[in-house]
């Protein structure tokens, strides 16, 4: 009775780790790190634009953390609250929202951005973005962009679209994710200790 008991145990535990690590895998939180280095010195702007059609699937994106060398006041148009320290929240409400603020150039400009959407056929994209008073800088358009993909399947939700040298994208498991994994670890261990 002991052994089914400890087995049953034990196959909760790694059935409650390997649902956390689905979690993770859902709709992750992405790092984007731009490189303006190369891309000359002075003033820029950096901007972002979320945009949806009429009667996508009701979206948000959130950019928190981020790092730059920022100038001057920002520009916002459309369904877009907060900034920088804080979190910048866009909404595709009204057909999305744009946000600008100039940036000294010759470092890197970082931020992390994540989404929140429900199921339904149209999507909305996030885009970043840097030019001058003339023109794009680095590529002629967004450096980069995220897709949401509300009717796909769960491994498809997101289209991440980083295409040149300036604009570097990676996944970031979010910190309460990674506590229950590793709460989960802790309790398999604990299970796998226990005498027989």
């Amino acid at each position: 009775m002991k052994s089914i008991t400890h087995r049953a145990a034990r196959l909760l535990a790694a059935t409650w780790m390997c649902l956390c690590a689905g979690a993770a895998l859902a709709v992750p939180v992405h790092h984007v790190d731009i490189d303006t280095s190369t891309l000359g010195t002075g003033t820029a702007y950096l901007g972002f634009t979320f945009l949806s059609v009429g009667g996508a699937t009701a979206a948000s994106a959130s950019v928190t953390n981020l790092a730059a060398d920022l100038l001057g006041t920002p520009v916002a148009t459309g369904s877009v609250t907060g900034g920088p320290p804080g979190a910048l929240a866009f909404a595709s409400d009204a057909g999305g929202g744009d946000w600008f603020q100039a940036i000294r150039l010759g470092g890197h400009v970082g931020f992390d951005v994540s989404f929140l959407f429900g199921d339904g056929s149209d999507g909305s994209t996030f885009g970043w973005s840097l030019f001058d008073d003339t023109h794009y800088l680095g590529v002629d358009g967004d450096l980069g962009s995220i897709a949401l993909h509300p009717d796909a399947a769960p491994d498809g939700r997101l289209t991440v679209t980083p295409d040149n040298a300036f604009s570097a994208v990676r996944a970031v498991p979010e910190p309460s994710t990674l506590l229950l994994v590793v709460l989960a670890g802790c309790v398999l261990a604990a299970v796998r200790r226990r005498p027989v």
